[in-house]
């Protein structure tokens, strides 16, 4: 019996003893079994379509990682020491909300079909040196981002491809005001790609759940600029937006998009001698002024008056459309609060005109000259276009008969200036 027993306790420890060593065979890895064979720079795999990658991993880099604390098999959950080829990585694991916000967009969308140049998270974050976005070596620091964002939009064949917009898009970036403040300045409070297009979310402009779309723009700039945004909101543009007119005009229809720049700036859209083009563009269009009751030919009459041809002849500091009407906050003339409304007027044109009275400003300023609206105007100016051209022809007249009459007592009179002999 005894020696039974003996027996079974032997088989029994056999079999726990072979279990040990099967648990320590199939056992994770640890990080130093990993870098027995990641930490050689030599070692290389060969893609099926013949491309070479080093498997090489920087145990420095890793370490200083956002995940450096951790183990290779947190993210790499089917490894073991050593292994073939191990299964997809899913950042979902640990970052749920990122990775339902990244498979909603453009760039997850395409993934999700199988296209393979088109970014995914580690595109942007990196492998095995993620950091933090504060920290100033992350790819996703916010002096970076652009830089990280510009390696796949200021590649050609991308662009091309994906029908994305051009190099001088991104390159304009960079020259405005933003880029600038961003890449020279280096000011992290400059507006840079994920401000505006969103991060994991990006998605085209026309899509209503883009942050760039149309009805968005106003408050995507507003996180930036609240003061500024508070009286657009007043505005008869605002309020005409937030109406669901989409005509209604957005930061980026006078500012720009990609290519924003200093007021100062002569290219500037809102460059004081360019306003007046830049209101233009809704202004002077006959669909949406039919269409909305508006004024019609406010260009071609602001630029037949004074103001508009001191301002196209370099004259900046002549009244423009902001300077009566006001920037951001813009109201029709008929609200009380409108620097245009008839009571304000006198106050309104004495910011340059210091002396201006009550009877300063009662005529018109948009002064459309046809019969029907200035007859006055209309008669005057057809009279000095007639008298002044009749004046030309005549003047033209008097000198050609001039010509005529010294070529003619020429010839009469001979090369020597003598009468000709009969």
């Amino acid at each position: 019996m005894k020696r039974m027993i003996r027996h079974y306790l032997a088989a029994v420890l056999a079999a726990a003893a072979l279990l040990s060593a099967g648990l320590a065979a199939g056992a994770a890895p640890g990080v130093s079994e990993c870098m027995d064979c990641h930490g050689d720079k030599t070692i290389e795999k060969t893609l099926p379509g013949g491309r070479t990658v080093s498997l090489y991993v920087d145990l420095q880099a890793y370490r200083s990682s956002v995940h450096g604390k951790g183990s290779c098999v947190t993210c790499h959950a089917d490894a073991t020491a050593p292994h073939e080829k191990l299964a997809k990585v899913s950042c979902g694991r640990c970052h749920g909300d990122a990775d339902k916000s990244y498979a909603g967009s453009s760039h997850g969308k395409l993934r999700a079909k199988g296209v393979t140049d088109v970014p995914a998270c580690y595109d942007c974050h990196g492998k095995h040196d993620i950091r933090k976005p504060k920290d100033p070596a992350a790819r996703t620091f916010r002096l970076n981002i652009v830089a990280t964002c510009l390696r796949c939009h200021m590649d050609r064949a991308l662009e091309q491809k994906y029908d994305l917009p051009g190099q001088q898009v991104m390159i304009a970036y960079q020259q405005s005001v933003h880029g600038m403040a961003s890449k020279k300045s280096g000011l992290t409070g400059s507006a840079v790609c994920v401000d505006c297009h969103g991060n994991h979310a990006i998605l085209p402009g026309d899509e209503p759940r883009s942050a760039t779309h149309r009805q968005k723009i106003p408050t995507m700039c507003g996180k930036c600029h609240p003061g500024i945004l508070e009286k657009y909101e007043m505005s008869v543009h605002g309020k005409g937006m937030r109406a669901g007119i989409a005509e209604s005009p957005v930061c980026t229809d006078c500012h720009g998009e990609h290519t924003i720049s200093k007021v100062s700036d002569p290219n500037s859209p809102v460059f004081a001698r360019n306003i007046p083009k830049t209101c233009s563009g809704c202004h002077e269009n006959e669909a949406i002024s039919t269409r909305y009751a508006l004024p019609k030919k406010r260009f071609s009459s602001y630029m037949d008056s004074f103001h508009g041809i001191a301002v196209e002849y370099g004259m900046t500091k002549a009244a423009n459309c902001s300077s009566c009407h006001g920037v951001h906050d813009i109201l029709p003339s008929s609200d009380p609060a409108s620097p245009v409304n008839k009571a304000n007027l006198p106050k309104t044109c004495g910011k340059c005109h210091p002396n201006a009275g009550p009877n300063f400003a009662k005529g018109d300023v948009h002064v459309e000259v046809s019969p029907k609206k200035a007859m006055g105007v209309f008669a005057v100016r057809l009279f000095y276009t007639i008298f002044i051209s009749a004046l030309v022809v005549l003047f033209v007249l008097h000198v050609g008969l001039e010509l005529y009459g010294r070529w003619n007592r020429r010839k009469e009179n001979g090369p020597d200036g003598k009468e000709g002999q009969s």
